[in-house]
């Protein structure tokens, strides 16, 4: 299992290779349609006190992570200006990529859901990735809320359900703690954890990947069902996406702004098609096409390994010096 050492740096390098790429201003790395999504909670419909969210519209989902990523800034301005330091950006940054390939739409073709020509802003419960993001932006925005990093009640908030399948999802405080006690839980040590000025960002960083593969480990089996709906390529491509999050928690890697904007331009610009074999996708950048390869070849070795190239992957990473050593080889990879 070691030999794979390499092509898995090889991988996690693509994550990081527009890092040397200047940038404009901060605004240009936003999510799409950022400023036009509600930004306080007065944004959304009120009735008896209590503000009603539809996480299956775009604007709306996006607006919940709009909302977390404003009120916890002032955790984050010790670490940098402007809150480009905020680690919670890499949540809003993977839904607008998702939204912006094509990845929330009706994959079965049946509605007009999320299609440009028809019910652009819908975020469809037969996607496979809006799906498992529902779970990354619930969970973490309801916990914010309990934890009162939000500024408001536990009770003041319930989030709309999608057209089928609602017994998949939880839409509120209670009933997200209720339903999913363990990932409530460490997303509510992350909030503790953020508040306290001690706490170092590579601390933070552990205990909000400590959350993030709970809340995935929660949701990913629910959702096999939706791979039927998709070519062989684009189901072999998610697999290995929820596979690699395990080893790019491993490493701590830092979902600040700039860094989580820049890792994704490694990502698929668009949905796989049934002929897209990478490294040879003509229309994928060279990066691209390595990325999707060595993801696909990383997810093989694991299952094949039973997991146990992820154990030793994590039991190596738990030194310090050791991630810095790979995050310097990384660099020198490219």
């Amino acid at each position: 299992m070691m030999f794979l050492l390499p092509s898995l740096l090889c991988a996690l390098a693509g994550f990081v290779s527009a890092f040397l790429v200047e940038t404009s201003t901060l605004t240009d790395l936003y999510p799409p349609l950022w400023k036009d999504c509600p930004s306080q909670f007065s944004d959304y419909k009120i009735e008896n006190g209590v503000y009603t969210i539809d996480p299956w519209l775009y604007p709306e989902r996006m607006g919940m992570y709009k909302i977390l990523v404003t009120f916890t800034a002032k955790y984050f301005e010790r670490f940098g200006p402007n809150n480009e330091k905020n680690i919670l950006w890499g949540l809003p940054l993977q839904c607008g990529w998702q939204f912006k390939t094509g990845r929330l739409t009706d994959p079965t073709n049946v509605t007009e859901c999320g299609r440009e020509n028809g019910d652009h802003m819908c975020i469809s419960v037969n996607s496979w990735w809006a799906c498992l993001n529902y779970y990354l932006s619930a969970l973490p925005f309801l916990s914010a809320i309990e934890s009162g990093a939000l500024g408001i009640s536990s009770d003041q908030v319930t989030l709309l359900p999608p057209p089928k399948d609602q017994m998949h999802f939880c839409y509120n405080v209670t009933t997200c703690r209720s339903s999913f006690p363990d990932a409530m839980t460490k997303w509510n040590t992350y909030f503790q954890q953020a508040k306290n000025l001690s706490t170092t960002l590579d601390d933070l960083m552990k205990y909000l990947w400590i959350a993030h593969e709970a809340t995935l480990e929660t949701a990913r089996n629910t959702f096999d069902n939706r791979y039927q709906y998709y070519s062989k390529p684009e189901s072999d491509f998610e697999k290995s996406w929820a596979t690699a999050v395990n080893y790019i928690a491993a490493i701590r890697f830092e979902t600040s702004l700039i860094k989580t904007h820049k890792f994704q331009t490694a990502l698929p610009p668009r949905l796989l098609n049934s002929g897209d074999q990478p490294p040879l996708i003509k229309d994928f950048t060279d990066c691209q096409n390595r990325v999707l390869f060595l993801l696909n070849l990383l997810y093989e070795t694991d299952d094949s390994s039973g997991h146990k190239f992820l154990l030793l992957f994590k039991n190596v990473m738990t030194s310090k010096i050791l991630r810095k050593i790979v995050n310097s080889a990384m660099n020198r990879l490219l």
